[in-house]
């Protein structure tokens, strides 16, 4: 995500919309980090919620976003799958910034099982 940071925020989007959301994210990203804030600023803007939740992480941890290596991990275009396999990449990430578990609603139960499958 960051020269400096090993957070990852995992989203699946159908391949044209993830040209699209890639714009979104940079778009609001590039809003908050481009500025020239004092402390009090910063702080405050740590505070607020974004549409984005990298957006957030950026605000909150005064990170810089390292585009250039940002990678698509998995293509879907069926939407239940796209939604189950966003779900798998949200579980095995120790340091994911996403704010929630993905829209496949599955069970809290199978978190701990991919993790534990991410690991051996």
């Amino acid at each position: 995500m960051s020269h400096n940071c090993s957070s990852r925020l995992h989203t699946l989007e159908k391949q044209d919309a993830a040209t699209v959301k890639d714009k979104e994210h940079r778009k609001e990203v590039e809003s908050v980090s481009n500025r020239t804030l004092t402390r009090a600023e910063r702080k405050e803007l740590a505070t607020e919620t974004n549409e984005s939740a990298m957006t957030d992480h950026v605000a909150k941890e005064n990170h810089v976003i390292d585009w250039s290596g940002a990678r698509i991990l998995d293509r879907e275009t069926h939407r239940k799958t796209r939604q189950l396999r966003e779900f798998i990449h949200i579980c095995r990430e120790v340091n994911c910034v996403n704010r929630d578990r993905g829209a496949c609603g599955l069970p809290v139960t199978y978190d701990r099982i991919l993790l534990i499958s991410n690991v051996t």
